[in-house]
């Protein structure tokens, strides 16, 4: 995983979303137009984990989290494929509730 910006794709079972993260040496920062993300990661050759904490930055009617709540914090392990990345993940605030991801570099 290089450093850069990703747009990222996610889901639950109970919604999809769609944002951006900006990854640089072990840590991750982004959003989308109501939650921001913050964490940190490694790599083991291909392997990516991850850990992200997600919190509410704006609430208007229709948004919210896919896991049905604010504050969460993901347990993430993926595969790196050059430029994009697969990942999987669960939360103990949501238990039960896998986590599909898919994020794809943009830029430096």
């Amino acid at each position: 995983m290089r450093n850069g910006l990703y747009k990222v794709q996610f889901q639950t079972p109970n919604d999809i979303g769609y944002g951006v993260v900006f990854a640089q040496d072990g840590k991750m920062w982004g959003g989308d137009s109501a939650i921001y993300y913050v964490g940190s990661y490694s790599l083991d050759g291909d392997t990516l984990t991850a850990t992200v904490k997600t919190d509410v930055h704006s609430k208007y009617p229709g948004s919210g989290s896919v896991f049905g709540k604010d504050q969460v914090t993901i347990q993430i392990t993926g595969t790196v494929n050059g430029d994009t990345i697969n990942a999987r993940g669960s939360s103990p605030q949501a238990p039960g509730i896998g986590f599909n991801a898919t994020m794809t570099r943009l830029a430096d």
